[in-house]
């Protein structure tokens, strides 16, 4: 599919986040490095930096709307098309 953004209701889904054109080349693992991701909370806030999943999880709280914000077990995995 068409990548998009992961919500809260696809928690355990496999979400396709990214597309890339390979040409003769066969990815075969994903490993985020640090800065390539960010995150909205429910009430809105974005957190554009920091988002770090190299550890599989990411977390932070969003004082504004008083709530925590959390991408956990981060897992990747391709797909050809």
């Amino acid at each position: 599919g068409e990548p998009r953004p992961v919500t809260g209701e696809d928690s355990g889904e496999w979400v396709p986040i990214l597309a890339m054109e390979c040409r003769g080349m066969e990815p075969y693992a994903f490993h985020p490095l640090g800065n390539e991701f960010a995150a909205e909370s429910e009430g809105g806030t974005v957190f554009a930096e920091g988002v770090d999943l190299s550890e599989g999880d990411w977390a932070d709280y969003d004082e504004e709307n008083d709530i925590s914000v959390s991408v956990t077990e981060f897992e990747a995995k391709f797909i050809s098309l």
